[in-house]
């Protein structure tokens, strides 16, 4: 009997631990986004997203405004035990540019890489989501360590 109980309690742990919505993150009231004010569509544009057909995915988008600056790069990053324990992210080139930019009354995405460019609409942000070119993101906890890095080299408010 023991040896029931102790294989259910395992089975439990570990398909609890195996969820990945288990690192999404959940808010009580999500609102949409006054898309007419670029300071609020930057600042909750801010963080890690993955998309929603794939949390199961190993990658996650992780988009770090600065405070005041209406640019990120658009980083595709892994999302490993291992890089969460080393705090190491592997290095990657060309990041394509997402900057935020205010057409026809609008907060749009303006995406900028190495021999192209192109314009998006933001079709619908929440706290906990947010929707380009039909693709629906997630909210994702993403990175601890990531929070506190200055990447375009200003003051930060972190």
């Amino acid at each position: 009997m023991r040896l029931i109980i102790y294989i259910s309690i395992l089975t439990f742990i570990f398909f609890g631990c195996s969820n990945p919505k288990r690192n999404l993150i959940v808010v009580e009231n999500d609102s949409e986004i006054d898309l007419t004010k670029l300071d609020s569509v930057r600042k909750n544009l801010n963080g890690f997203w993955i998309p929603e057909n794939n949390i199961k995915g190993e990658n996650i988008l992780w988009l770090n405004f600065h405070k005041v600056k209406n640019f990120a790069t658009w980083e595709i990053i892994p999302y490993t035990e291992d890089i969460k324990r080393t705090e190491e992210l592997p290095i990657t080139s060309s990041s394509t540019i997402a900057g935020l930019i205010k057409l026809n009354g609008k907060v749009q995405l303006e995406f900028v890489g190495l021999g192209d460019s192109d314009t998006t609409e933001i079709e619908v942000l929440t706290k906990m989501k947010f929707k380009i070119d039909g693709m629906t993101y997630l909210r994702h906890k993403g990175y601890d360590f990531l929070k506190t890095w200055n990447i375009h080299g200003y003051e930060s408010e972190k």
